[in-house]
């Protein structure tokens, strides 16, 4: 049996009011990992014909870690 029920904003904020202290730390990680998986898809979504090896991955990522460490000596 499945069950629908609509609920505005503040009625849902006023439900999280009620949870425990680790039941909402329990939603909040579960709300962060679904909105950086949404981030990643979209990001993928977005930048699905760019083609880069995993080479040209590592070289960037050390591009940027060289400038940030220059700029943490600054």
């Amino acid at each position: 049996m499945s069950v629908s029920i609509n609920l505005d904003f503040e009625q849902l904020k006023s439900l999280v009011d009620q949870l425990s202290s680790e039941e909402a730390a329990e939603l909040a990680e579960y709300l962060q990992r679904k909105a950086a998986l949404d981030r990643l898809e979209r990001f993928q979504e977005e930048h699905k014909d760019i083609s880069l090896t995993e080479e040209e991955i590592a070289e960037e990522v050390e591009a940027v870690r060289r400038e940030r460490y220059e700029g943490q000596r600054h």
